[in-house]
């Protein structure tokens, strides 16, 4: 009788224990369901937060550029408009709209080589002095000319096109660039040479000159034969700088006046929360539709600025003005 009363005990000993096992290992899991419910619930919280801030940055960069139109736009339509000899560099002003810190730049793309204009020996100038290799220089200047050159480009100081084997999986536009965007297709430009061609080239100038006083510091040196080293500092800090518009090493007869008809605003913001984006927009003040003034192209944009624009955010930004 003792004897079944202690195994009888045991065994209840043991089904309690695994009760008891069961019991902490079911709350052990619906803990750890709840936890990773919250962790995945957070993870989307802030994943829907980034997204909400990144955008409200691309409306400030887009607030900053119509407010810039707008002044541009009052200059121009002004009867006596003391900024007819500014030449628009790219060089940036700072301001804050709406407590986020705000970059703004316009270029003369009079400014630059024009894809559609220019000759094969502007071009090369270009991607020499930008550190390409002669024989590169020589092939991608080749590859655009013969991009842009129609069917019958053929004969004298001409592109003989049915020699031009195109390795890009793209046939030849055999037509004039409508984008920058379009050196993508390009023989010979791969993704690194076209971020920096896309600084400094452009299709709205329709002129083969470049107008030195407006050229971006690095395209205005490496025209101008400047040694490599200060080109590939102007690449990487364009500004401030010390150049000479009027230094006699520009060739004169690529120097030509733009008339400031196209102009690209581009714009950054910095959130207070760190969110950053950035804009472009191609602005054409002399449309042919006679109304004050028309967009020709929004992209988006790298920022290029964000060292400058957390550096003042970290000193404050009482001292710069509104945008």
């Amino acid at each position: 009788m003792t004897v079944c009363k202690g195994r009888h005990r045991l065994r209840h000993k043991r089904n309690s224990g695994f009760a008891l096992l069961v019991v902490v290992w079911g709350i052990g899991l619906i803990a750890t369901m709840v936890v990773a419910f919250m962790t995945s619930g957070r993870q989307r919280l802030q994943a829907a937060n980034n997204i909400a801030n990144a955008v409200a940055a691309g409306y400030v960069a887009e607030a900053a550029i119509n407010l810039k139109t707008l002044a541009l736009v009052s200059k121009q339509s002004a009867v006596e408009n003391p900024d007819n000899d500014v030449a628009y560099d790219g060089a940036p002003q700072f301001c804050i709209f709406d407590g986020a810190i705000v970059t703004v730049s316009i270029e003369d793309e009079g400014g630059k080589i024009d894809l559609n204009a220019s000759s094969p020996e502007t071009l090369r100038s270009l991607l020499l002095g930008l550190g390409v290799s002669d024989k590169k220089a020589q092939e991608v200047s080749g590859s655009i000319m013969a991009f842009r050159a129609s069917p019958s480009a053929t004969g004298s100081g001409r592109i003989a096109l049915e020699s031009t084997r195109q390795k890009k999986p793209v046939p030849l536009k055999q037509a004039l660039f409508e984008t920058i965007t379009e050196l993508d297709q390009v023989d010979g430009v791969d993704p690194e040479l076209y971020r920096l061609l896309m600084r400094f080239v452009t299709v709205n100038s329709r002129s083969p000159g470049v107008d030195a006083r407006a050229a971006p510091p690095a395209l205005f040196a490496a025209l101008a034969g400047y040694p490599a080293e200060i080109i590939r500092h102007l690449t990487a800090e364009p500004f401030p700088n010390t150049l000479n518009r009027k230094d006699p090493r520009f060739p004169a007869g690529l120097n030509q006046m733009s008339d400031r008809s196209t102009l690209l605003i581009h714009a950054e913001a910095l959130l207070p929360g760190g969110q950053t984006s950035g804009r472009d927009a191609l602005l054409n003040l002399r449309p042919a539709n006679g109304k004050p003034f028309a967009f020709r192209e929004w992209r988006r944009s790298e920022p290029v600025h964000l060292e400058e624009m957390r550096r003042l955010r970290m000193m404050g930004v009482k001292g710069e003005p509104d945008c």
